[in-house]
Parts: structure tokens; C-alpha cells; sequence
């Protein structure tokens, strides 16, 4: 009797461990990865303070200036338009809406690190608070007259042509 159960037991158990290994071999087979999800054209939605130091004039404005923004992305051409395209080739990753493709981009981390780097070297780290299909919130330290952290709202889309526009 007790032979009977073990092999009842054997071949359930069996069928439990095949079963398991092909729903993670699906799960990770179609799981959307950070990168495949940075990949295409972001356009910026706006600047803002996350926090600042102490100053009552910095406490009453949440929305960054542009002049600021400027000079917090000066060293990065890209980004300065306010169109981010993150674009894989191969083993490469950069930042291609620029003509100058040695902008390449890493994430670094879990996933929650998004460095640009040029000719190899960093250029800017930023730390993605959120990532999904239509949204990155990035968080970018200032090291200005502000001296606090911005966070940039990105929505997913691309250029609007200009016969689109008429």
C-alpha cells in the first residue's frame, strides 16, 4: 500500500516541478525589461523641485526655471530640446536623437540607475523613481544655486510632424 502512495506522490510532485519550471521559464521569457521599456522617444513634461535646501524663496516654487534646467543639462546636447530617444544597436546603447552618437546610456543597479556616458566616461547619473510603458520620473541632483534634487516627468510619444501639426 505505502508503495502505491509513493509513486502517487513521486509522479505528482514531479508534475508540480515541471509545471512550476515552464511558468518561470514563460514568466521570464515575456517579462518586459527596463530596457526594452526606456527604448524609443520620451518628451519632457516639465522640471520640478523635490527638494531644496531650506530657502523660503525655493519653498514657494515647485516648477524649475529653464534657466536653470539649462544649466543643470548643459554638458548633455541630447537632452536640451526636450526630446529624450534612448536607441539600442546591438551591444550599444545611446542617446540618438543627437548626431553626435557617442551618448551612450547604462542601467546600472537593479535597474534603477540610468547613467549617460560619452567616450566612455560619465557624463550624468540619474535614479529612476518610475518606469512604465507611458512614464519615467527621473531624479537628477542639482548641484546649483539651488542645490536639491529635481524630478523630470517624462511621457512616452514622439515627434509630431509637421504636417501633423497643420
Amino acid at each position: 500500500m505505502s508503495i502505491i502512495k509513493r509513486k502517487i506522490l513521486s509522479r505528482f510532485n514531479f508534475i508540480f516541478l515541471a509545471l512550476l519550471l515552464f511558468v518561470a521559464t514563460t514568466m521570464v521569457m515575456f517579462y518586459e525589461s527596463p530596457e526594452r521599456m526606456l527604448e524609443g522617444e520620451w518628451v519632457e513634461q516639465g522640471w520640478y523641485f523635490e527638494k531644496v535646501e531650506n530657502n523660503p524663496s525655493f519653498k514657494k516654487q515647485a516648477i524649475i526655471h529653464d534657466e536653470i534646467k539649462t544649466a543643470a543639462i548643459a554638458h548633455l546636447p541630447p537632452l536640451q530640446d526636450g526630446l529624450w530617444h534612448f536607441e539600442r544597436s546591438g551591444n550599444d546603447n545611446y542617446v540618438a536623437h543627437h548626431e553626435d552618437k557617442r551618448y551612450n546610456w547604462f542601467l546600472k543597479g537593479r535597474g534603477h540607475i540610468l547613467e549617460l556616458r560619452k567616450d566612455d566616461k560619465l557624463v550624468e547619473s540619474f535614479v529612476i523613481h518610475e518606469l512604465n510603458r507611458n512614464e519615467l520620473i527621473l531624479y537628477l541632483n542639482l548641484d546649483l544655486q539651488a542645490k536639491g534634487i529635481a524630478r523630470i516627468v517624462l511621457k512616452k510619444g514622439g515627434r509630431v510632424n509637421y504636417a501633423e501639426k497643420i
